[in-house]
C-alpha cells in the first residue's frame, strides 16, 4: 500500500475545510498566529457527479447547491426529485433504492475498512468493488451513476428485482478513461 506524505499545514487546512463543512456555520478557521475565521459561501454541491444533472430540474439547482449535504429530506428538492424522476419510468423500488444509495449528496468513506476505494462502496455494502467507499481515480462515476439510474446495475447488485425497463443507450457518457495514472502527485496524467 502506498504511503502519502502531507505537509502539516496542508493537512490542517484540509481538515479545517472538512470540519467547517460539518458544522454548518459557514466559517473556516485556519490555524496560525493571528488567524481569523474566513467566511465562505457554498456555490456548488457536487459530491456525486451526474446525480443532480440527471434527476433535478435546473430551477432547483441553486437551492440544492446551497443546502447542507446532509440536509433534511423533506426540504431538499434533490431527494424528492430522485424518487419522482425514477418512478416515471422504473418500478417503484428503483426510486426508493436510488434515494437510499444516492442521497445525501456527499462522498462517503468508511475509514475502518481496508481499500480499495470504490464509488458507492459504502452505500452498496461493497458490491461496487470494496466497502471503503470514497472514489478511486479510475472510477467512472458518471457511468456508474447512469448504470444505476438507467441500466441494470441495481438488479445486478441484488439491490432490487430486475424490472426489465433498462435504457441501455443512456447508461454511459461514452467518454473513456485510459487510467494512465502516475505514482506521484498529482497522480493523474497531464490534460490532452
Amino acid at each position: 500500500m502506498a504511503k502519502y506524505t502531507w505537509s502539516a499545514s496542508l493537512l490542517t487546512a484540509a481538515l479545517a475545510l472538512v470540519f467547517a463543512g460539518c458544522n454548518g456555520g459557514g466559517h473556516i478557521g485556519l490555524p496560525g498566529p493571528g488567524a481569523t475565521p474566513q467566511h465562505y459561501v457554498q456555490i456548488e454541491l457536487l459530491a456525486r457527479p451526474a446525480v443532480k444533472e440527471a434527476f433535478e430540474a435546473f430551477a432547483n439547482h441553486d437551492v440544492t447547491n446551497r443546502i447542507e449535504p446532509y440536509g433534511n429530506q423533506s426540504t431538499d428538492p434533490l431527494f424528492s426529485s430522485i424518487g419522482s424522476f425514477t418512478d416515471a419510468f422504473r418500478a417503484p423500488q428503483y426510486g426508493t433504492t436510488l434515494q437510499a444509495v444516492l442521497y445525501p449528496n456527499e462522498m462517503i468513506a468508511d475509514l475502518s475498512q481496508a481499500g480499495p476505494a470504490a464509488y458507492l462502496g459504502v452505500e452498496t455494502g461493497g458490491a461496487t468493488g470494496g466497502k471503503f467507499g470514497g472514489r478511486a481515480l479510475g472510477d467512472d462515476v458518471i457511468d456508474i451513476s447512469l448504470g444505476a439510474i438507467f441500466g441494470n446495475t441495481l438488479s445486478a447488485l441484488s439491490l432490487v428485482a430486475d424490472d426489465h425497463k433498462e435504457a441501455p443507450c443512456l447508461t454511459t457518457d461514452n467518454v473513456g478513461y485510459d487510467k494512465a495514472n502516475t505514482a506521484t502527485f498529482p497522480y493523474i496524467q497531464a490534460p490532452l
